[in-house]
């Protein structure tokens, strides 16, 4: 029972170390060693973020990637009304969920005395409506955290 499923726990983690090990292989540096710059972001999320969106130089501009990532807004239309719905999630849900792991690590980095302009964007964001949850903070900040990374890669920049 107990013994087999901790067997099951440590096998798999064992997986993801060799999975990582062999990402990092494949990996290019140079965009590694940019997306590692962003503080909050260590080699294993830019690893995972990486493998989710592949090339960022592929997209023509930041709008690309946040409908690539699915984080681009819903729109809908009928006659004379334009409502803007959630999220369109119709890219990678991998991809979205380490986006928002990464906001979450922006902002232990900032606690700890590594601030970050997309850390302090989030905090704007959910000091600017009461109502504002974490959610649409993050995914708003997601949206900020994309375009850096856009920049950063296009541009060659840490």
């Amino acid at each position: 029972g107990l013994k087999m499923a901790i067997n099951n726990i440590l096998s798999a983690e064992e997986e993801c170390q060799t999975a990582l090990q062999e990402m990092a292989k494949l990996a290019p540096k140079r965009d590694l060693e940019i997306l590692t710059s962003i503080p909050g972001i260590g080699e294993n999320t830019a690893l995972r973020i990486i493998s989710e969106l592949g090339d960022i130089r592929r997209f023509n501009n930041p709008s690309q990637l946040n409908a690539f990532v699915g984080v681009d807004p819903q729109v809908y239309e009928s006659g004379n009304l334009t409502a803007h719905l959630s999220i369109s999630k119709r890219g990678t849900a991998i991809g979205r969920k380490v986006l928002y792991l990464s906001i979450n690590q922006i902002q232990s980095a900032k606690k700890v005395g590594n601030p970050c302009h997309i850390a302090d964007y989030y905090e704007k964001r959910k000091r600017s409506s009461e109502t504002a949850s974490h959610k649409k903070a993050a995914i708003a900040s997601i949206h900020k955290l994309l375009r850096t990374m856009f920049a950063l890669i296009k541009n060659d920049q840490l």
